[in-house]
Protein backbone atom coordinates (compact mmCIF):
# COMPACT_ATOMS: atom_id res chain seq x y z
CA UNK A 1 0.00 0.00 0.00
CA UNK A 2 1.64 3.40 -1.06
CA UNK A 3 2.12 5.79 1.92
CA UNK A 4 -0.37 8.41 2.35
CA UNK A 5 -3.46 5.69 2.00
CA UNK A 6 -5.34 4.65 4.35
CA UNK A 7 -8.01 2.33 3.64
CA UNK A 8 -11.41 1.01 5.41
CA UNK A 9 -10.19 -2.84 5.49
CA UNK A 10 -13.60 -3.39 7.48
CA UNK A 11 -15.34 -4.62 4.33
CA UNK A 12 -14.73 -8.21 2.89
CA UNK A 13 -12.11 -8.17 0.01
CA UNK A 14 -12.75 -11.71 -1.39
CA UNK A 15 -14.05 -11.66 -4.55
CA UNK A 16 -16.22 -15.04 -4.00
CA UNK A 17 -18.52 -16.75 -1.56
CA UNK A 18 -18.33 -20.74 -0.70
CA UNK A 19 -21.73 -20.65 -2.17
CA UNK A 20 -20.43 -18.85 -5.69
CA UNK A 21 -18.06 -21.20 -5.73
CA UNK A 22 -19.61 -24.32 -4.80
CA UNK A 23 -22.34 -23.11 -7.67
CA UNK A 24 -20.22 -22.79 -10.60
CA UNK A 25 -19.32 -25.67 -13.20
CA UNK A 26 -15.69 -26.65 -12.44
CA UNK A 27 -16.03 -29.92 -11.79
CA UNK A 28 -13.48 -30.25 -8.79
CA UNK A 29 -13.94 -32.23 -5.42
CA UNK A 30 -14.30 -29.12 -2.46
CA UNK A 31 -14.96 -32.16 -0.14
CA UNK A 32 -11.88 -33.28 0.24
CA UNK A 33 -9.80 -30.29 0.78
CA UNK A 34 -9.11 -31.28 4.74
CA UNK A 35 -8.55 -34.66 5.42
CA UNK A 36 -10.70 -36.09 7.39
CA UNK A 37 -12.14 -32.96 7.95
CA UNK A 38 -16.16 -32.50 9.00
CA UNK A 39 -17.92 -30.09 6.02
CA UNK A 40 -17.22 -27.23 8.37
CA UNK A 41 -13.86 -27.71 8.09
CA UNK A 42 -14.00 -28.04 4.35
CA UNK A 43 -16.13 -25.12 4.04
CA UNK A 44 -13.26 -23.05 6.06
CA UNK A 45 -10.47 -24.44 3.96
CA UNK A 46 -12.31 -23.52 0.57
CA UNK A 47 -12.92 -19.80 2.01
CA UNK A 48 -9.12 -19.40 2.44
CA UNK A 49 -8.23 -20.92 -1.07
CA UNK A 50 -10.70 -18.37 -2.43
CA UNK A 51 -9.25 -15.14 -0.58
CA UNK A 52 -5.70 -16.55 -1.54
CA UNK A 53 -7.14 -16.18 -5.43
CA UNK A 54 -8.51 -13.06 -4.72
CA UNK A 55 -5.03 -11.54 -3.07
CA UNK A 56 -2.99 -12.92 -6.25
CA UNK A 57 -5.96 -10.89 -8.28
CA UNK A 58 -5.22 -8.07 -6.05
CA UNK A 59 -1.45 -8.11 -6.63
CA UNK A 60 -2.19 -8.23 -10.75
CA UNK A 61 -4.59 -5.46 -10.33
CA UNK A 62 -2.48 -3.36 -7.65
CA UNK A 63 -5.59 -2.68 -5.75
CA UNK A 64 -8.23 -4.39 -4.70
CA UNK A 65 -11.80 -3.95 -6.65
CA UNK A 66 -13.82 -4.42 -3.54
CA UNK A 67 -15.70 -0.40 -2.82
CA UNK A 68 -13.34 0.38 0.63
CA UNK A 69 -13.18 4.04 1.78
CA UNK A 70 -9.96 5.31 1.45
CA UNK A 71 -8.17 8.40 2.90
CA UNK A 72 -5.21 9.83 0.86
CA UNK A 73 -2.42 12.68 0.91
CA UNK A 74 -1.29 14.31 -1.94
CA UNK A 75 0.69 17.28 -3.24
CA UNK A 76 -0.57 18.84 -6.39
CA UNK A 77 -1.06 22.48 -8.86
CA UNK A 78 -3.86 23.88 -9.78
CA UNK A 79 -4.66 23.93 -13.52
CA UNK A 80 -4.26 27.12 -15.93
CA UNK A 81 -7.97 26.82 -16.28
CA UNK A 82 -8.78 26.92 -12.68
CA UNK A 83 -9.33 23.41 -11.26
CA UNK A 84 -7.88 20.74 -9.26
CA UNK A 85 -7.62 17.37 -11.07
CA UNK A 86 -7.29 14.54 -8.30
CA UNK A 87 -5.63 11.01 -9.27
CA UNK A 88 -6.72 8.78 -6.16
CA UNK A 89 -4.47 5.35 -6.51
CA UNK A 90 -7.45 3.29 -6.42
CA UNK A 91 -10.44 2.89 -8.80
CA UNK A 92 -13.27 3.00 -10.09
CA UNK A 93 -14.35 6.22 -8.27
CA UNK A 94 -18.28 6.23 -6.52
CA UNK A 95 -17.94 9.15 -4.34
CA UNK A 96 -15.77 12.14 -2.86
CA UNK A 97 -16.54 12.08 1.07
CA UNK A 98 -14.28 14.95 2.02
CA UNK A 99 -11.51 17.11 0.60
CA UNK A 100 -9.46 19.20 2.34
CA UNK A 101 -6.59 21.99 0.59
CA UNK A 102 -4.15 24.29 0.99
CA UNK A 103 -1.24 26.15 0.33
CA UNK A 104 0.44 24.57 3.80
CA UNK A 105 -0.43 21.06 5.32
CA UNK A 106 -0.81 23.36 8.42
CA UNK A 107 -3.86 25.29 7.39
CA UNK A 108 -6.05 23.27 4.91
CA UNK A 109 -9.30 24.63 4.06
CA UNK A 110 -12.14 22.29 3.83
CA UNK A 111 -14.62 21.75 0.85
CA UNK A 112 -17.98 22.80 1.66
CA UNK A 113 -19.59 20.98 -1.00
CA UNK A 114 -18.08 17.37 -2.40
CA UNK A 115 -21.52 16.89 -4.41
CA UNK A 116 -20.12 19.17 -7.05
CA UNK A 117 -17.07 17.67 -8.46
CA UNK A 118 -16.73 15.87 -11.56
CA UNK A 119 -15.45 12.34 -12.13
CA UNK A 120 -13.70 11.30 -15.37
CA UNK A 121 -10.82 8.96 -16.36
CA UNK A 122 -10.17 7.94 -13.16
CA UNK A 123 -9.60 11.30 -12.29
CA UNK A 124 -11.72 14.06 -9.89
CA UNK A 125 -12.58 17.18 -11.26
CA UNK A 126 -13.12 19.82 -8.62
CA UNK A 127 -14.05 22.94 -10.38
CA UNK A 128 -12.92 26.97 -9.21
CA UNK A 129 -16.62 27.49 -8.56
CA UNK A 130 -16.54 25.25 -5.42
CA UNK A 131 -12.94 26.54 -4.20
CA UNK A 132 -12.37 29.57 -1.47
CA UNK A 133 -9.90 31.63 -3.98
CA UNK A 134 -10.26 34.34 -6.23
CA UNK A 135 -9.76 34.34 -10.06
CA UNK A 136 -9.08 37.02 -13.07
CA UNK A 137 -8.24 36.99 -16.80
CA UNK A 138 -4.63 36.24 -15.73
CA UNK A 139 -5.45 33.33 -13.93
CA UNK A 140 -5.88 32.55 -9.94
CA UNK A 141 -4.56 35.22 -7.85
CA UNK A 142 -4.83 33.80 -4.72
CA UNK A 143 -5.19 29.71 -3.37
CA UNK A 144 -5.77 29.85 0.51
CA UNK A 145 -3.13 32.60 1.47
CA UNK A 146 -0.66 31.09 -1.39
CA UNK A 147 0.35 32.36 -4.58
CA UNK A 148 -0.21 31.29 -8.56
CA UNK A 149 1.03 28.02 -9.23
CA UNK A 150 2.06 27.58 -5.31
CA UNK A 151 1.42 23.45 -4.49
CA UNK A 152 -1.46 22.99 -3.11
CA UNK A 153 -1.64 20.06 -0.24
CA UNK A 154 -4.50 17.90 0.38
CA UNK A 155 -6.36 15.52 2.08
CA UNK A 156 -9.47 14.07 1.08
CA UNK A 157 -11.43 10.93 1.70
CA UNK A 158 -13.27 8.40 -1.41
CA UNK A 159 -14.93 5.49 -1.96
CA UNK A 160 -13.85 3.46 -4.99
CA UNK A 161 -14.51 0.07 -6.02
CA UNK A 162 -17.61 -2.41 -6.60
CA UNK A 163 -19.81 -3.10 -4.15
CA UNK A 164 -19.02 -7.03 -3.07
CA UNK A 165 -21.00 -7.29 -0.09
CA UNK A 166 -23.24 -9.96 1.85
CA UNK A 167 -26.75 -9.47 2.74
CA UNK A 168 -27.94 -9.22 5.64
CA UNK A 169 -31.99 -9.94 5.45
CA UNK A 170 -33.94 -10.31 2.67
CA UNK A 171 -37.54 -11.35 1.96
CA UNK A 172 -39.97 -12.50 -0.57
CA UNK A 173 -42.49 -9.45 -1.75
CA UNK A 174 -40.32 -6.52 0.02
CA UNK A 175 -38.92 -3.58 -1.34
CA UNK A 176 -35.96 -3.20 0.98
CA UNK A 177 -33.43 -5.73 2.13
CA UNK A 178 -30.12 -4.98 4.70
CA UNK A 179 -26.95 -5.75 3.66
CA UNK A 180 -23.63 -6.34 5.95
CA UNK A 181 -21.95 -3.29 4.40
CA UNK A 182 -23.15 -0.32 2.40
CA UNK A 183 -20.33 1.03 0.80
CA UNK A 184 -19.78 2.01 -2.06
CA UNK A 185 -23.94 1.66 -2.89
CA UNK A 186 -25.47 4.27 -4.47
CA UNK A 187 -29.13 5.72 -5.32
CA UNK A 188 -29.58 4.04 -9.14
CA UNK A 189 -27.62 1.36 -9.25
CA UNK A 190 -28.36 -2.23 -10.19
CA UNK A 191 -26.82 -5.12 -7.68
CA UNK A 192 -26.97 -8.63 -8.77
CA UNK A 193 -27.80 -11.25 -5.97
CA UNK A 194 -25.49 -14.17 -6.86
CA UNK A 195 -28.22 -17.11 -4.90
CA UNK A 196 -28.01 -19.86 -7.87
CA UNK A 197 -31.43 -20.05 -8.66
CA UNK A 198 -33.11 -17.68 -6.89
CA UNK A 199 -30.61 -14.77 -8.67
CA UNK A 200 -31.96 -11.60 -9.16
CA UNK A 201 -31.35 -8.19 -9.95
CA UNK A 202 -32.31 -5.18 -7.72
CA UNK A 203 -32.04 -1.28 -8.13
CA UNK A 204 -31.41 0.98 -5.40
CA UNK A 205 -33.88 3.35 -5.05
CA UNK A 206 -33.74 7.21 -5.41
CA UNK A 207 -33.96 7.69 -1.59
CA UNK A 208 -30.98 5.66 -0.63
CA UNK A 209 -29.10 7.10 2.01
CA UNK A 210 -25.33 6.56 1.35
CA UNK A 211 -23.19 4.11 3.59
CA UNK A 212 -26.73 2.90 4.98
CA UNK A 213 -26.93 -1.05 5.41
CA UNK A 214 -31.07 -0.65 4.44
CA UNK A 215 -31.42 -0.31 0.79
CA UNK A 216 -34.90 0.51 -0.28
CA UNK A 217 -35.49 -0.78 -3.63
CA UNK A 218 -37.55 0.27 -6.81
CA UNK A 219 -39.34 -2.94 -6.78
CA UNK A 220 -40.32 -6.03 -4.53
CA UNK A 221 -37.32 -8.94 -4.01
CA UNK A 222 -38.83 -11.70 -5.93
CA UNK A 223 -37.10 -14.27 -4.15
CA UNK A 224 -36.55 -14.73 -0.32
CA UNK A 225 -32.61 -14.82 0.11
CA UNK A 226 -30.50 -16.02 3.49
CA UNK A 227 -27.81 -14.02 5.33
CA UNK A 228 -24.38 -14.54 3.86
CA UNK A 229 -25.59 -14.44 0.36
CA UNK A 230 -23.38 -12.37 -2.35
CA UNK A 231 -24.91 -8.79 -3.52
CA UNK A 232 -22.80 -6.27 -5.38
CA UNK A 233 -22.34 -5.34 -8.76
CA UNK A 234 -18.58 -6.84 -9.78
CA UNK A 235 -18.02 -7.31 -13.57
CA UNK A 236 -18.53 -11.12 -14.35
CA UNK A 237 -15.28 -11.40 -15.45
CA UNK A 238 -13.71 -10.98 -12.33
CA UNK A 239 -15.75 -13.34 -10.36
CA UNK A 240 -14.95 -15.84 -13.64
CA UNK A 241 -11.52 -14.99 -13.17
CA UNK A 242 -11.16 -15.80 -8.91
CA UNK A 243 -13.20 -19.22 -9.79
CA UNK A 244 -10.40 -20.10 -12.45
CA UNK A 245 -7.53 -19.06 -9.92
CA UNK A 246 -9.67 -21.06 -7.33
CA UNK A 247 -9.96 -23.83 -8.95
CA UNK A 248 -5.91 -23.89 -10.23
CA UNK A 249 -4.89 -23.41 -6.39
CA UNK A 250 -7.08 -26.61 -5.44
CA UNK A 251 -5.66 -28.65 -8.25
CA UNK A 252 -1.91 -27.61 -7.83
CA UNK A 253 -1.18 -29.61 -4.33
CA UNK A 254 2.11 -30.86 -5.16
CA UNK A 255 4.46 -30.14 -8.06
CA UNK A 256 4.68 -34.06 -8.99
CA UNK A 257 0.99 -34.93 -7.49
CA UNK A 258 -0.63 -37.42 -9.87
CA UNK A 259 -3.20 -35.86 -12.47
CA UNK A 260 -6.26 -37.42 -14.70
CA UNK A 261 -7.14 -37.19 -18.27
CA UNK A 262 -10.60 -36.20 -18.10
CA UNK A 263 -11.64 -38.77 -21.69
CA UNK A 264 -8.11 -41.52 -21.32
CA UNK A 265 -5.54 -42.51 -18.88
CA UNK A 266 -4.07 -41.51 -16.03
CA UNK A 267 -0.44 -39.63 -16.01
CA UNK A 268 1.98 -39.09 -13.90
CA UNK A 269 4.86 -36.67 -12.60
CA UNK A 270 3.37 -33.65 -14.56
CA UNK A 271 4.51 -30.45 -13.09
CA UNK A 272 1.06 -28.65 -11.78
CA UNK A 273 2.17 -25.14 -12.56
CA UNK A 274 2.50 -25.95 -16.08
CA UNK A 275 -0.98 -28.26 -16.17
CA UNK A 276 -3.21 -25.85 -14.59
CA UNK A 277 -1.03 -22.43 -15.35
CA UNK A 278 -3.59 -22.01 -18.50
CA UNK A 279 -6.86 -21.39 -15.75
CA UNK A 280 -4.36 -18.98 -14.11
CA UNK A 281 -3.52 -17.41 -17.61
CA UNK A 282 -7.16 -17.74 -19.09
CA UNK A 283 -8.15 -15.81 -15.70
CA UNK A 284 -5.33 -12.94 -15.96
CA UNK A 285 -6.32 -12.40 -19.63
CA UNK A 286 -9.81 -11.68 -18.67
CA UNK A 287 -9.14 -9.33 -16.00
CA UNK A 288 -6.27 -7.26 -17.69
CA UNK A 289 -8.48 -4.40 -18.43
CA UNK A 290 -9.22 -3.79 -14.35
CA UNK A 291 -5.45 -3.21 -13.52
CA UNK A 292 -4.79 -0.10 -12.49
CA UNK A 293 -1.31 1.14 -13.68
CA UNK A 294 0.66 3.39 -10.73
Amino acid sequence: MPVGITPDTTDESAYLTVAEYKNAPTSIDYDNLVVGGNSQAQDAELANVIMRASSYMDQHFNQNLTAQTYTETQRTRMTSEGYIALHPNNAPVIQLSNFQYGGSPLNLITLPDCSQTWFENQQIIIPLSQLSTSYSSQGPLAFGGGIPRQQIFMKYTYVAGYVNTKIASATATQSTLTVRSGVGIIAGQILHIYDGALSEDVTVASNYVNGSTTVPLTTALVSTHAAGVAIGNLPTTIKQACILITTALIKMRGDNSMTMQVTTSSTANVDGAQRFGGDIATALEMIKLYRRVR
